[in-house]
């Protein structure tokens, strides 16, 4: 099996199903509701929504490296995706979800289709390949997911 297959699978199992870690970020966001998504809590920095644009911010900047653009740079890297929810509505809550959907299946399928050249080149500004971004694409989904589902678990005990 190539190299790219098996790192596309890596990026599906975490964020759609059958991780080997636990539960991917859509079956944890699954009847999650707009009002949960967005709320504060007192054992996170961020929200569930803001983790989701963070991590959908992230996907963009990978299929943009794959489309030849540079990653942004460090200080901006630190701030991707960390942006305000505009407006906490259901419908503004369910567009976010399509945005990261959508943008997760191109990223799957740009990294199913790399050759093990391209998955060596390296990864413009930075001193690493593109095989090692998109594993670690896979890991910082299943890092924010731990965070979620302990989110979701505090609301759901204190809502």
């Amino acid at each position: 099996m190539r190299l790219s297959i098996r790192i596309a699978g890596q990026l599906r199992r975490s964020i759609f199903h059958e991780g080997w870690h636990g539960p991917a970020i859509f079956e944890v966001l699954h009847g999650l509701d707009a009002a949960k998504s967005g709320a504060r809590t007192p054992i996170a920095n961020h929200t569930i929504w803001e983790l989701v644009q963070h991590m959908r911010a992230w996907h963009e900047a990978a299929v943009d490296t794959l489309s030849g653009r540079p990653l942004p740079v460090d200080e901006a890297s630190d701030r991707l995706g960390w942006i305000p929810i505009p407006e906490i509505s259901e419908a503004a809550w369910q567009l976010e979800l399509q945005r990261f959907r959508s943008v997760s299946e191109r990223l799957i399928q740009r990294a199913a289709t790399l050759d093990d050249r391209r998955l060596a080149e390296q990864v413009s500004g930075r001193a690493y390949d593109v095989g090692h971004l998109l594993l670690g694409i896979a890991s910082h989904n299943t890092y924010h997911c731990g965070q979620i589902v302990l989110l979701h678990r505090y609301l759901h005990l204190h809502h």
